[in-house]
């Protein structure tokens, strides 16, 4: 493998590109980490400075008066559940759109792209008029339909993505010696796609865990509501108290964080390995 030199002036010139960078995106978070853990008078008296106590009250306080358990649990159900559905049937999709041959496949994957195009602000007034005529409007499985729709585009393009990927050879040797197309799916395309399997997760988690609008604007009660809208309520209820909402946000920021940094590997593998071609 040959190695290109770059002069020494473009390498300390990247390196302070990327300490910038990453310092410019850590410090927003370690702000938001050590000014939740400050008593509120240290916060009034200095938003930036270092804590001189350290305190979990805030955490505390944010848990209890905030219902955070209630929203937590809402959260984490939406979230869950869809993920686990987007995967299935986005998985599924793309393996039939990439190797099982038909002359309809090119219209319904271009159908079903169409939905990256729209957006859950552009489409929630039709779908409050469609749920409240359905009944389902304030329920968990009304707030399930709309996340399930809205990130199984974006997942059956990257899944296909990889799939295609896949070499044909091996579909083709699994047909020979028997194999029907559920079988070659559930004992090589599923065993193949952990590293896809793994990024599509990732962000249909991530995007339910941070949606707020479809939330809002479907639910009228406290039981069904998640982490996002709790905070805009706390905002709203306890804009005086800084400590509070600083520990509200830093636990409704957590999962996420959790979830990159004992991911973050798959999530790389799934984009490098789904460019490649086989």
């Amino acid at each position: 493998m040959v190695r290109t030199y770059v002069p020494m002036p473009f390498r300390i010139a990247a390196y302070l590109a990327l300490g910038f960078f990453t310092l410019f995106t850590l410090f927003p978070l370690v702000w938001l980490a050590y000014t939740s853990l400050k008593p509120e008078q240290e916060i009034v008296q200095s938003i930036i400075a270092w804590p001189t106590t350290w305190t979990f009250e805030n955490y505390a306080q944010a848990w209890e008066l905030g219902e955070f358990s209630l929203l937590f649990v809402n959260s984490i159900l939406y979230s869950a559940v869809t993920t686990v559905i987007v995967v299935l049937l986005a998985l599924s999709a793309a393996f039939a759109f990439t190797k099982i041959p038909s002359r309809y496949t090119p219209v319904w994957y271009a159908f079903i792209l169409l939905g990256l195009l729209v957006t859950i602000s552009s489409a929630i007034v039709p779908i409050f008029i469609a749920e409240n005529y359905l009944g389902i409007v304030n329920t968990r499985i009304g707030i399930l339909i709309p996340y399930i729709a809205f990130n199984i585009s974006f997942a059956i393009y990257l899944a296909a993505a990889f799939i295609r990927s896949i070499a044909t050879e091996i579909i083709e040797a699994s047909k020979i010696d028997g194999a029907g197309y559920v079988r070659i799916y559930w004992s090589i395309v599923l065993p193949m796609s952990r590293p896809i399997i793994t990024t599509i997760a990732i962000f249909t988690f991530q995007a339910c865990w941070i949606e707020y609008v479809l939330v809002y604007m479907l639910s009228s009660s406290d039981d069904i509501r998640t982490v996002q809208v709790g905070l805009s309520l706390l905002h709203g209820q306890l804009s005086f108290n800084f400590g509070f909402l600083f520990a509200a946000c830093a636990i409704a920021s957590a999962p996420l964080l959790i979830l990159y940094v004992f991911f973050r590997r798959q999530l790389q593998a799934g984009f490098s390995m789904g460019s490649v071609k086989g």
